[in-house]
């Protein structure tokens, strides 16, 4: 039988010769929502249901309209456990271990509450498919902690999906993680970077875990305390806070014990939390931080970490230097520990003189000695251009601006510009345009531009301006962008109905730029997520756009949704000398949108059978089995609320 042959005898049922693969798994068929034609997959699917007996085949082929995800016979709880344990199956097809891993991960979750034992041993395959990842990754030798860290260490993946079910598991395999290793060849330099490595994920993993369980959260951090300190330690104090501040201040107070007579490199991590610091520049990593909203600064931490950074002060003015605490910060200048205690108590005079001063007078005056402790050399080095440490305040966008054009070096005068735009948000759009046309670098200039339209159309989105956001996407340059926006401001027209119209215009209008644009992640983005929004007024189309999407994500190879952080980045050379140093400006543009498994999650819910069949059309293994467990993940939610239902109506007298 054709896979686009149309089916009206039931009896042709129990004639389909099903597979696994070619049940759930085929990418050469489809179900078409507009002519009702069923696909061989669902065909399949329909023969167990006939073997089984859960319903009437000529029930389901006879089926005029689409089935919701609670009235189609294909989404039962028995289905979906047998769908979910398909595809852990068909991992062992996989060649790339850590899209393996991710799927083992999501079955052994949703197996969890009706399989535990397959669950837990799903979760094991995961964690030693991890192990042998990592293990492959050391050898290939050390990297920089930032570069390694943007490759997940697929172990902290596993544990933090394993404590959302199993506390004491996950414990135990981080402590089996994190055992000292025999091999007595390893470099102390290597153990080092480790040790930095083993901190900044375990930090990163509490972070993370904060939403779904606070008190497995403080276990990694806590484990992470035995290790040297870094730029995650701020993010989690602060992630925590938003939470739970007592937890995060009370953490802190720990930290500040541990880390209180380490080198500089470990011991100014501290500096920001209780000063809400939304960056750290002194550090062996900068790094900016997202302060919480209702973040009330604790008076009795800045008190003791001024308290301890004066100590610290004394210390270096009484014992020689350590040698190895030496390090290279946003200047690119190997600079000793000594420097960067300076560094924070200029830092720090403001704010101490307004909430501590009693502690004023003792830290103007250790800077003051260790400004003159420094070799001449280093206090020259400081004076330059650039790398000086001042307290003045900020100049404003004018006066940057106007500084900037009395530089006669071009290069230096267009980063100086290119700094200020950066820091425009609250100038008028009008003024902020002239600065950038006075930029000389035409491909800075046009990314520049680029990137403030976006920037100031999204904040327009944001405060609902849409008529305005409008007008500033038109002028943004690329496609794939312009469709984002447009998505975007659809979204907020659609809640009304004398918009719904334009809201639709402005769909066809993202739809019709993303298939323009070159195929990309950002573009399948665009299209899934226009269909999850036309199902909300017209299935047809909602269907049609889904099946683009699936074509579009068909012609990208290992499409990966997930990895660049939902972000397009360009990038243009940086060819200025001052204190911000050679090498590129990068544009960040912040386009989150819907991946796969969300979109046909969302068609689901209106049409189950249809987007069963279109998930089988993507060619990509990863991306149809993650989909396909996304669909099962919706049929045991379903059935689970079934059940509650019927135990509710049972408990009532």
């Amino acid at each position: 039988m054709s896979g686009r042959q149309r089916s009206t005898n039931p009896t042709k049922c129990a004639e389909i010769t099903c597979s696994p693969h070619n049940m759930f798994n085929s990418s050469r068929y489809r179900y078409d929502y507009h002519d009702r034609r069923l696909a061989i997959p669902l065909q399949c699917a329909l023969l167990l249901l006939c073997v089984s007996g859960v319903v009437p085949n000529h029930q389901v082929l006879a089926q005029s309209k689409p089935a919701r995800a609670e009235e189609s016979p294909l989404c039962s709880r028995d289905n979906a456990l047998e769908l979910i344990n398909q595809q852990v199956d068909h991992t062992k097809t996989f060649n790339d271990n850590i899209r393996r891993i991710t799927v083992l991960i999501r079955a052994a979750d949703l197996l969890w509450l009706y399989q535990r034992d397959k669950a837990r041993t799903v979760f094991a395959e995961a964690f030693e498919l991890a192990a042998q990842n990592a293990k492959e990754n050391e050898q290939r030798g050390p990297r920089s902690v930032v570069a390694r860290l943007q490759t997940p260490d697929q172990r902290y993946v596993v544990i933090r999906a394993v404590a959302k079910r199993d506390t004491a598991w996950a414990k135990e395999l981080m402590r089996q993680m994190l055992k000292p290793a025999s091999n007595s060849e390893a470099s102390s330099a290597r153990d080092s970077f480790e040790n930095v490595l083993t901190a900044e994920r375990l930090f990163d993993s509490a972070t993370k875990l904060i939403a779904t369980d606070i008190s497995a959260a403080l276990e990694l951090a806590k484990a992470g305390l035995n290790y040297p300190a870094g730029f995650m330690l701020t993010h989690f104090l602060y992630r925590l806070a938003e939470v739970n501040q007592q937890a995060a201040d009370q953490f802190y107070a720990q930290a500040i014990v541990v880390y209180g007579d380490k080198p500089m490199r470990e011991f100014l991590y501290l500096q920001a939390y209780p000063f809400a610091w939304r960056e750290t520049f002194n550090t062996p990593i900068s790094s900016f931080y997202q302060v919480p909203a209702n973040f009330e600064p604790n008076q009795s931490l800045r008190r003791g970490f001024v308290q301890v950074l004066l100590r610290r002060a004394q210390q270096a003015l009484e014992m020689p230097p350590d040698e190895s605490d030496t390090y290279r910060t946003s200047h690119d200048t190997l600079m000793p520990g000594t420097v960067h205690l300076l560094e924070g108590l200029i830092r720090l005079e403001p704010q101490v003189r307004e909430s501590l001063p009693d502690l004023w007078v003792p830290l103007t005056q250790a800077r003051e000695k260790i400004l003159v402790s420094l070799s001449i050399e280093t206090q020259k080095l400081l004076l330059q251009p650039g790398r000086e440490i001042s307290t003045k305040p900020d100049q404003t966008f004018d006066e940057q601006v106007e500084s900037a054009q009395k530089i006669s070096d071009v290069n230096e005068r267009d980063e100086l510009i290119a700094t200020a735009v950066f820091g425009s948000e609250k100038e008028t759009l009008e003024k902020v345009a002239q600065a950038i046309d006075k930029i000389s670098d035409s491909i800075l200039r046009a990314h520049l531009l680029e990137w403030f339209y976006f920037q100031r159309a999204t904040k327009a989105v944001g405060e609902k301006h849409f008529e305005q956001a409008e007008r500033l996407a038109s002028r943004v340059e690329g496609q794939e962008l312009r469709a984002f926006l447009h998505i975007e401001i659809a979204k907020g027209l659609l809640n009304k109905t004398e918009t719904l119209t334009h809201a639709q215009e402005l769909l066809e209008e993202a739809i019709s730029e993303a298939k323009r644009a070159s195929t990309t992640i950002l573009a399948a983005r665009t299209l899934l997520t226009a269909s999850t929004l036309y199902a909300k007024i017209d299935l047809n189309r909602s269907i049609a756009v889904l099946a683009n999407a699936v074509d579009c994500i068909n012609r990208i190879e290992a499409p990966d949704f997930f990895s660049d952080g939902q972000a397009l980045q360009k990038t243009s050379e940086r060819r200025g000398t001052g204190g911000r140093g050679k090498g590129e400006y990068r544009f960040r543009f912040y386009v989150p949108g819907l991946d796969p498994e969300s979109a046909f999650r969302e068609i689901a819910k209106l049409d189950f059978d249809t987007s069963l069949s279109e998930s089988s059309a993507l060619t990509d293994k990863f991306q149809r089995t993650i989909s396909t467990l996304g669909l099962a993940d919706l049929c045991l939610a379903q059935a689970q609320q079934h059940t509650e239902e019927k135990r509710k109506k049972g408990a009532k007298p």
